[in-house]
């Protein structure tokens, strides 16, 4: 989770996200959404597009995501699609409505009617993601 804090602030975004493996930080990535002029530019986008390049597959079977926010649905339906195997994020989609815009369907919900099951945790170090938020808010 680190590593997804670290790249939000690097970026003066809340939204950062890494994938590992093991100990292993593969990539790590912001929101661009603004940079790039593309809505889809997501954090967790970002970090899955970065490591299936450098993979050359889609399947990221084995690796966990860290972000610092709850993944949107479209973030979500990603880490989905592309097989990860655990999902830790900061603070929630209702912690996220508090300071701006957000599609209000929880991550578990998405989760619980898909044909991959991703393990999901929230709430990890979830006082400094609320902070990332409160500071480029």
């Amino acid at each position: 989770m680190r590593a997804a804090i670290e790249v939000a602030e690097a970026n003066r975004t809340p939204f950062g996200a890494a994938l590992s493996m093991g100990d292993e930080i593969f990539v790590a990535a912001a929101n661009q959404t603004k940079e790039l002029s593309d809505p889809t530019a997501h954090a967790e986008i970002m970090a899955i597009r970065k490591l299936a390049e450098h993979l050359k597959r889609t399947d990221l079977s084995g690796f966990t995501l860290y972000t610092t926010c709850e993944p949107c649905p479209m973030c979500m339906s990603a880490a989905i699609w592309a097989k990860v195997d655990v999902l830790f994020y900061g603070c929630s989609i209702p912690d996220i409505r508090v300071f701006t815009n957000q599609i209000d369907m929880r991550a578990e919900k998405l989760n619980t009617k898909s044909f991959h099951r991703v393990a999901i945790q929230g709430n990890v170090l979830k006082s400094e993601c609320i902070n990332l938020l409160k500071k480029f808010y």
